[in-house]
């Protein structure tokens, strides 16, 4: 499996973001066999069909999607580049991170770092259009770049990302009061953080703390799911890119997340994905998801 790695110098000087036409590169932008990435990617289809995966849920492609991945979650794309229009946007974090003095930005937006929602919207309209006049703008700023372009590219990116916000919480029907909660911020950064340690519910209530119970009764409110199910997502997503991508033993990626044991890791994930993990690695070296 590729791992994408960011390249902030392909312009000769040091730009933490990208963007341009799908049409100007397909064969770079839509990698067939599963892949993971080191940054966040935002993917606008004008025009296009097909099917794409993230962290293996099946999206089926049409005129004004908008898909949404962030760094080390698994993907794919299955369809036909000929005739595909529409914009390719990635980024790290720290480009925004001045202009919004906000570390956790990237934790507040219920696109990425989302282990609840399908990781897709559809735009029509007039919300697609604007999206194309600024990503345009984008373009254009990294194509005749001066001294004010980052800032011009910073706001312009702060707007599309705040209006895919609004548009993302509208599609999948999100409680409006998650948008600034800081309970919920703090829960996503946390699961990042401590991946590779085994703690449960309680001690990440203890972390936060708040009572085991009203961090379940809030993230499910504001989530559709349990911490403990969000949690256990998390741990399948890096047991999954630990098995395929660093080609880990199972016996390494047990004692490195802190299971018990290597039959423990072996059911845990059985459980959660109906394959074992070697079954497991074995479909992704077929490149396939199906």
């Amino acid at each position: 499996m590729r791992y994408f790695d960011f390249d902030d110098s392909k312009y000769g000087f040091p730009l933490a973001m990208d963007a341009h036409r799908f049409e100007d590169n397909t064969d770079l932008i839509f990698e067939a066999g599963p892949h993971t990435i080191n940054f966040f990617e935002i993917m606008f289809f004008e025009q296009g069909s097909g099917v794409a995966y993230t962290n293996e849920k099946r999206i089926e492609l049409c005129p004004g999607t908008i898909l949404f991945a962030s760094p080390n979650q698994i993907k794919q794309c299955d369809f036909d580049k000929n005739g595909v229009k529409g914009f390719h946007l990635i980024f790290k974090p720290e480009f925004l991170e001045s202009f919004f003095q906000d570390k956790t930005l990237v934790y507040k937006l219920p696109y990425f770092y989302n282990y609840s929602f399908a990781p897709y919207i559809v735009a029509m309209g007039v919300d697609f259009e604007l999206f194309k006049s600024m990503l345009s703008e984008i373009v254009f700023e990294i194509g005749a770049f001066r001294s004010d372009s980052p800032n011009m590219i910073r706001a312009l990116l702060a707007g599309i990302l705040l209006r895919l916000d609004r548009l993302f919480r509208a599609f999948h029907h999100i409680a409006s009061e998650s948008a600034n909660n800081n309970l919920l911020t703090r829960f996503k950064m946390l699961l990042e953080e401590h991946v590779n340690s085994n703690l449960n519910c309680n001690q990440y209530a203890s972390l936060l703390k708040i009572h085991r119970n009203e961090l379940n009764h809030k993230i499910k409110a504001y989530t559709g799911h349990s911490p403990i199910t969000l949690l256990q997502h998390r741990k399948i997503q890096e047991i999954k890119q630990r098995l395929v991508l660093d080609e880990q033993s199972i016996a390494q990626i047990a004692f490195e997340l802190h299971f018990s044991d290597p039959n423990n890791l072996s059911r845990f994930f059985k459980k959660l994905t109906g394959l074992s993990p070697s079954a497991y690695k074995q479909k992704m070296q077929n490149d396939s998801f199906s």
